[in-house]
């Protein structure tokens, strides 16, 4: 009798948690709909970083940098007279190597070694609409490779702040029509995420610019820079 009794007291137990396990379930079981936000944001840049070298080439390891560093010191030499500052120009990349070459003239033929050396120039600036000055100025100084142009934003944190917010925009306008066409209501955003932020300076590479007489300047026009940004965001309904 007791046996019996005590079985009927643990099935009405399990019975209890059951309902209580599945009211738990339900109250946390919520309607969503979720979606994605996308933005694009530009701006004007306000800084050009620009890379050139300097590469030079001897029989003499010696020799070839030697000359390198003549032509390094007179392009900063006339870049600092065109009103660049010692800050606003580094060096980097600094290299000697070598190969093996063969006089084409000697008979039996003979091999020399070639030494190259090669540096590298930075030069930051604010003078954005001077750029192509600076890249004739330094070519017929001595330097003979452009390696690269960037123009960008010193300060990209207001534009990747305003791209995040107009994705966030987006996401939400897109919630509240696809609610609309389903004819529900929105009740709360339940969770939402950064996905990815993608910024993209403008850029132009691989330049080479011969400084023969009679050619005219570089002109170099950059376009805006971009700030995207996705996020996902989950809405209940």
């Amino acid at each position: 009798m007791v046996k019996s009794r005590f079985s009927k007291v643990m099935a009405l137990l399990v019975l209890s948690v059951i309902v209580l396990s599945s009211s738990a379930y339900a109250s946390q079981s919520t309607n969503s709909i979720k979606v994605t936000g996308h933005a694009v944001v530009t701006a004007a840049p306000d800084v050009a970083y620009i890379t050139l070298g300097v590469e030079t080439k001897s029989n003499s390891a010696a020799s070839s940098s030697e000359e390198n560093a003549a032509a390094v010191a007179n392009v900063i030499a006339k870049l600092k007279e065109f009103g660049l500052t010692d800050s606003e120009i580094t060096t980097s990349n600094y290299n000697i190597y070598s190969y093996q070459d063969y006089d084409r003239i000697t008979d039996p033929q003979t091999y020399v070694t070639v030494y190259y050396v090669r540096n590298q120039l930075n030069i930051k600036t604010n003078r954005l609409s001077e750029v192509g000055k600076i890249i004739d100025l330094a070519i017929r100084a001595g330097a003979n490779q452009v390696q690269g142009i960037k123009f960008d934003l010193e300060d990209k944190s207001e534009l990747q702040l305003l791209a995040l917010k107009n994705a966030t925009k987006q996401a939400a306008a897109k919630a509240k029509a696809i609610a609309e066409a389903a004819n529900v209501e929105i009740a709360s955003l339940i969770n939402v995420t950064e996905e990815y932020e993608y910024y993209a300076p403008y850029t132009e590479v691989n330049m080479f610019r011969s400084a023969a007489a009679g050619i005219a300047d570089t002109q170099i026009n950059p376009s805006d820079v971009e700030v995207t940004a996705r996020i996902v965001a989950e809405y209940g309904f």
